[in-house]
């Protein structure tokens, strides 16, 4: 049997505490301040905030079975969300190689090899996460000589995946714990998982029961032609038993996802106002076409399902708009918060129609600056690819995220391209001005009370206010007030969840 006290659970005095408390009307419509406090300080009491305020302000909370932080010197931030990333195929990747960032095609060579050398005979290696465009000794890519060159998507993959041996349910678990690990390291405290099939959402419930999952888990349902055609994920969509809110505090339902188009760099994303810069007479196509996109939007909205749809050309950006417009006569999409993954191509004919239904977009600056695609675009493209700037401008929400594993989960690192620009590939600056780029303050808000937004959530996360939940982050370096180089070299120094301190540096 517990016992209650009457006093705060944690008390965190003497930050400078960054609170984020506005909402996201506030933001669409340009605002973008919030208190700052100084010598600031916050309880917390069964997973949530119950006040906010100066150090002396919360003195009162302090009894006897009371957690006391001093974070003097410190900055504390709302816990990071992160609105869009594979959380569960990273967790996997994490049991295997890993090779984000990896700038040579040797490397990854000597890697397997040393891998191989200490691995049992008969059983698979496995690496992911490679990028040959920010390679330095060579770009040809690594192929295995006996086929003719690369698989190309999901469906090229498929011979590959049902080969490999299935994960263990110990593995899967494990999967969760690593991926929990390194989200809580970077402070991100909640997260959307997206393309997920009925096995990974079975073990997610399965870590939640078993009390490890360290963050807050808001998964995705995938439909794509993978797993059948078009009319099997029409079928999904009815059979499944629950839909967009289901579940708890910890682990929920989220919404559908789809994917329309692929990828720039394998001229698998879909064009329509110009063509692939170097392939001339070259548009690309969706994977679903209108009609079928409609349909399956329209019956996730009538179901009450949310969709999130991968968008990396303008031609799918259009598409996925029509359908959410259509979508919008069944049921207002601003209730079920419809929205763009990626968005990589923003053009003004399509920001009216996004600011009437309510679309929101999740952008991943790191993925824009790090993969090295800006030779692929023409120079008007390029000036405002992937723009969070544009979109605070025009009244629409951006939310902060990364597509990990394609690139590090790291929002600080998110946070500083968003602000700068960098290509970090080549060191140029992506955008000639400042229109497309954002303040400290608005990728804060990116990372935080926008990314919120996407899981239903904004009304109690991404801000510390009293009702939030007890999410925060605390850090030895003012970064938001520095230095933007600081973004690069400013580690997190706790990380809290519900209250409760899930990482300490």
């Amino acid at each position: 049997m517990s016992t209650w006290y009457p006093e705060a659970d944690l008390v965190i005095q003497h930050p400078k505490i960054y609170t984020v408390a506005i909402t996201c009307d506030e933001v669409k419509e340009g605002k973008t301040d919030f208190p700052i406090i100084e010598d600031g300080g916050v309880a917390a009491k069964d997973g949530k905030v119950i006040a906010v305020g100066t150090a002396t302000d919360v003195q009162q909370f302090i009894g006897e079975h009371t957690e006391v932080i001093d974070a003097s010197g410190k900055i504390l931030t709302p816990g990071f969300v992160e609105c869009h990333m594979h959380c569960k195929w990273t967790g996997e990747q994490m049991l295997n190689l890993d090779f984000n960032g990896v700038t040579s095609r040797q490397a990854i060579l000597d890697a397997v090899a040393e891998k191989a050398a200490n691995t049992p005979d008969g059983e698979w290696i496995e690496g992911d996460g490679w990028n040959e465009l920010i390679w330095e000794d060579s770009q040809e890519v690594i192929t295995r000589r006996e086929l003719d060159g690369l698989l190309y998507e999901n469906g090229a993959l498929q011979p590959m995946l049902k080969a490999k041996p299935a994960l263990t349910d110990a593995q899967h678990l494990e999967s969760l714990v690593l991926i929990g690990q390194r989200l809580n390291s970077f402070g991100i405290t909640s997260a959307i998982d997206a393309n997920l099939n009925y096995k990974q959402m079975h073990i997610y419930n399965e870590a939640r029961k078993q009390g490890k999952l360290t963050y807050r888990g808001n998964l995705m349902f995938y439909l794509d032609p993978q797993f059948g055609s078009f009319e099997d994920n029409l079928r999904r969509l009815e059979e499944m038993d629950c839909v967009t809110g289901f579940g708890d505090e910890m682990l929920k339902l989220n919404g559908c996802k789809v994917t329309l188009d692929g990828i720039t760099a394998a001229f698998t994303a879909a064009m329509s106002r110009r063509e692939y810069r170097q392939r001339p007479g070259f548009y690309g196509d969706t994977i679903y076409t209108q009609e079928e996109i409609d349909a399956l939007v329209c019956k996730a909205t009538e179901l009450g399902w949310q969709f999130g749809i991968h968008t990396i050309g303008d031609a799918s950006e259009d598409r996925a708009l029509h359908a959410f417009q259509e979508a919008n006569k069944i049921r207002p999409v601003k209730e079920l918060r419809h929205y763009l993954i990626h968005y990589q191509l923003p053009y003004e004919d399509q920001w009216p129609i996004m600011k009437e239904l309510g679309v929101g977009v999740c952008l991943q600056p790191t993925l824009v600056s790090q993969m090295g695609e800006e030779p692929l675009f023409w120079p008007e493209q390029v000036e405002r690819f992937q723009s969070p700037g544009l979109m605070f401008k025009n009244g629409i929400l951006a939310g902060g995220s990364s597509d990990c594993p394609v690139v590090t989960p790291d929002p600080l690192l998110g946070m500083y391209y968003a602000i700068t620009r960098v290509d970090e590939t080549t060191g140029k600056t992506l955008s000639k001005g400042d229109e497309s780029k954002v303040t400290p303050i608005q990728a804060l808000i990116m990372w935080t009370k926008n990314a919120a937004f996407f899981s239903h959530d904004d009304d109690k996360m991404g801000s510390v206010e009293v009702g939030s939940f007890a999410d925060m982050c605390l850090f030895d370096n003012d970064f938001i007030a520095g230095n933007v180089e600081d973004y690069r070299t400013t580690k997190v120094a706790t990380t809290i969840l519900g209250g409760e301190v899930m990482y300490e540096r």
